[in-house]
Order: structure tokens, then sequence, then C-alpha cells
């Protein structure tokens, strides 16, 4: 069977957040940086947040910040731990959102935006979660498509909001919309189309191929319109 689904940016996020809820082994210790899409990931483990889980997002026409964050959730058998006891190691599970998305040879690969000058939770635990050899998932949409990575840092005349700089992720495992339709109802997606208008813009098209098509389009109509971020508390 095939279907074609259309998901906005909610629906996707949703998507990847519910697909990484099975795939994430949460035997292991579990960190959860900061992100959008890692703030849906704590939805759909039953986790609420006062605050916007994310230490920045595109937000009022601005590369915009956090002025207050929820503290960092880490996980142990799924349950929260103190951060103040959490030292990232090889046997741990680190899940870092992403601001880019793009393909090399028919590989996808991403980079994550730094307003923060020692780089944030990329300068903080990424770079020692590869080193110590942790697994990493790199939970990202096709929204965030862009043809090529130009790297960029902060040292910028002017900027609509924050400065930033643009980081390239060298290791760990991107999981999109493609890697959730798997894992989620077994299917086999391909990108057909991208955009929309009013509570569509931003999203994407899929053509999926399985068995169990229909409970992937009841998934997409019962998540597409819902937006579950609280977007308040901005530095500008």
């Amino acid at each position: 069977m095939k279907a074609q689904i259309l998901l906005s940016v909610n629906g996707a996020k949703h998507l990847i957040a519910k697909a990484l809820t099975k795939y994430i082994d949460f035997s292991k210790r579990v960190y959860i940086a900061y992100g959008t899409t890692n703030n849906y990931l704590l939805y759909h483990l039953g986790i609420d947040t006062e605050k916007l889980y994310a230490a920045g997002c595109n937000v009022n026409g601005k590369f915009n910040v956090t002025k207050e964050r929820n503290k960092p959730v880490v996980l142990q058998n799924g349950k929260i731990i103190d951060i103040s006891d959490f030292e990232i190691s090889a046997n741990d599970v680190f899940i870092k959102g992403a601001n880019a998305l793009w393909y090399e040879e028919g590989k996808k690969h991403a980079a994550v935006a730094a307003a923060d000058i020692n780089g944030g939770t990329y300068g903080n635990f990424y770079i020692k979660a590869a080193c110590r050899g942790s697994k990493i998932i790199i939970p990202v949409g096709h929204e965030k498509l862009i043809p090529y990575f130009v790297g960029t840092d902060q040292n910028v005349d002017y900027s609509t909001g924050s400065k930033i700089a643009m980081l390239r992720f060298f290791t760990g495992e991107i999981f999109s919309e493609i890697e959730a339709f798997k894992v989620l109802f077994d299917l086999d997606a391909k990108i057909i189309l991208a955009g929309g208008i009013d509570d569509s813009q931003g999203s994407v098209g899929f053509l999926v191929e399985g068995k169990r098509v229909k409970e992937a389009v009841e998934f997409a109509d019962k998540y597409n319109n819902s937006n579950i971020l609280k977007t308040s508390g901005f530095l500008y």
C-alpha cells in the first residue's frame, strides 16, 4: 500500500519524537539536550516542562535565545536524575537536535547554531560525548533542509538577533522523518514536496509505502495541528 502524507512542522516533530521513544535504549542513561524536537520527545515521554525546552530558536523574526530554561533532563532507567551527578560516558546516550540538515553523496549531515560564545551544549557535552564514545542521536526534520553547509562564526558586524556560529556534527546518527516512519510504522518514505501556507508553512510531503500506511495517515491527522511548545521568554 502507498500513501501521500503532508507533515506540518508540528506533525514532523511529533513523528520523530514518538519514534525516538521506541528507538532509544532507556535502560541506559540518556542525556536529552535542549531543542524543540527534544521538547516533543519529553512530551511523548510524559515529562512536562514549565518553559520552552530550548536554548534558542528562530522566533519573532530573530535568531533568538531563551532567557530562562528548565534544567537539562537526564534519565536513568527512564527516571530523571540530578544533572550535578552526571558525567557522560561511553555507556550513555546523548540526544542533540540540529538547525540544519543536508545531503552529501546520499548521506545525511547536520549542524547546530550556537549563540553561546563557548559553544553551548555542543561545546560542553557533544564534544565530550564524541570523545568518550557515547551513542549520539541527532533528531532533525526536513523543514531544516539546506542545499549545502556554510560554515560561519559569530564574528559578523550585524545580526537579526543573536550572532551565531554554525557547528557541524562530525559524528552521530541523524534521525529524521525517514527513520521515524520506519521505526513507528515500518514504512519506506520518500520526500515529494515541501512548503505551504498558514498552519502548513514549512510542511514536507512524503510518499510512504508498506502495510501500515493507514496508521501513519491517522498519526498525521492527529498531530499536524498539535503545537506543544511554550513560545515566550525570549531575549529579543
